[in-house]
């Protein structure tokens, strides 16, 4: 975090905050995208075999290789399932946490030393209410990406 001592430090570090905040953005998206197929493929895994099992109770089951095609392509699923969690979606989530969490305390920051800042350097009132509008945009401790 960069030191703001003054109404210029203060308004490039907002800026910097800005370009932070479209990154979390961004990655709340990515991170939706990579969720879908997760769930797709997740639950692919665990209907086949469940369809499998009910065809064979009510007795006009599938033969023996569409039974094995079945379990091969749903334990193929539950791998995508998994390497999509370990290798993209947890890494991702971590990341997004960490910038999430770095933004927020940034700009908390900032918003305690805002009136102060403005004062100091006697900041119109158009700036004042366009740095105000310019910090509401950011979320609240806590987030609102999740």
């Amino acid at each position: 975090m960069a030191a703001i001592d003054g109404g210029a430090a203060f308004l490039r570090t907002l800026a910097a905050a800005e370009r932070r905040l479209a990154a979390v953005q961004a990655l709340s998206a990515r991170r939706r995208r990579v969720r879908r197929p997760r769930i797709a493929t997740g639950s692919l895994a665990v209907l086949i075999p469940g369809v499998l099992a009910l065809a064979a109770a009510t007795g006009g089951g599938p033969g023996g290789v569409l039974v094995g095609v079945g379990l091969a392509v749903a334990a193929l699923s539950l791998a995508a399932c998994v390497a999509l969690l370990l290798r993209i979606e947890r890494p991702l989530n971590r990341r997004f946490v960490e910038e999430e969490r770095t933004m927020i305390e940034e700009v908390n920051r900032m918003r305690e030393l805002f009136t102060h800042v403005a004062e100091r350097d006697r900041w119109e009132e158009r700036l004042k209410r366009s740095v105000r509008e310019r910090l509401s945009r950011f979320p609240v401790e806590g987030g609102s990406f999740r």
